[in-house]
């Protein structure tokens, strides 16, 4: 079940909630709406939301730090009336900013990349050292192939086997992966910056970033976010 917040305005609200129902026709998917971050801070005792959906008036570091940071796998979408301003160079691959005047134009442009990432709560099943292993797609950093074998690095640790490249791309790409090198294939959800010849995950790791798979993805430098 996909469960959204939304902290937005009545109308704006409205015409998110009949667009998200668009998306998500195939699947179970509920929302609720919130006129205080309060009130939403106290639900989330209870519940756990796949999206959140936000007036800009909420963007300040303190709600950051109580939203954004404690939910590292959910998505966020900021409605704005300059998005742009608000962004304010912001890299981080799971947050989005989109303008009040053309939410419908905004959303439609990453639609496929929300139902992608909001899809991560399906499992990838493989055998690892004889056992079955059945890891959350949305606990998967990143992918790296190392001679024959391609090794997971997820939030519970790290898995080998042997597995083409190829393969895994063609699957991953429907949940929002994305390869970045002929080695390397990583969950947009977790890029933190994109620099000339490197991808940044999580703040931490970088990344190779080859010249060729920059410019299939159209990824552009980005600086990193403070």
């Amino acid at each position: 079940m996909i469960k959204a917040a939304i902290l937005e305005r009545e109308k704006e609200s409205k015409d998110i909630i009949f667009l998200l129902g668009e998306y998500f026709r195939e699947v179970d998917w509920t929302f609720r709406h919130f006129y205080k971050a309060s009130e939403l801070a106290k639900a989330m005792k209870n519940e756990q939301y796949q999206i959140f959906v936000f007036d800009e008036i909420f963007k300040s570091p303190r709600l950051e730090s109580v939203f954004v940071h404690d939910n590292p796998t959910a998505i966020f979408i900021f409605v704005c009336e300059n998005p742009e301003e608000i962004k304010n160079g912001d890299t981080r691959e799971r947050i989005f900013y989109i303008s009040k005047a053309a939410m419908t134009e905004d959303l439609e442009k990453i639609r496929s990349i929300i139902v992608g990432l909001v899809r991560q709560k399906e499992v990838y099943s493989f055998t690892y050292n004889s056992i079955q292993i059945d890891i959350p797609i949305e606990d998967i950093f990143y992918m790296e192939k190392i001679e024959k074998n391609v090794y997971f690095y997820t939030r519970i640790g790290t898995f080998h086997r042997r597995l083409n490249m190829v393969n895994l791309e063609e699957y991953f790409t429907r949940y929002g992966f994305m390869r970045v090198h002929v080695s390397y294939i990583v969950n947009t959800k977790y890029i933190t910056g994109i620099f000339h010849d490197e991808v940044e995950i999580n703040r931490e790791k970088r990344i190779p970033l080859s010249r060729s798979q920059k410019k299939k993805n159209q990824l552009k430098v980005r600086k990193k976010t403070t």
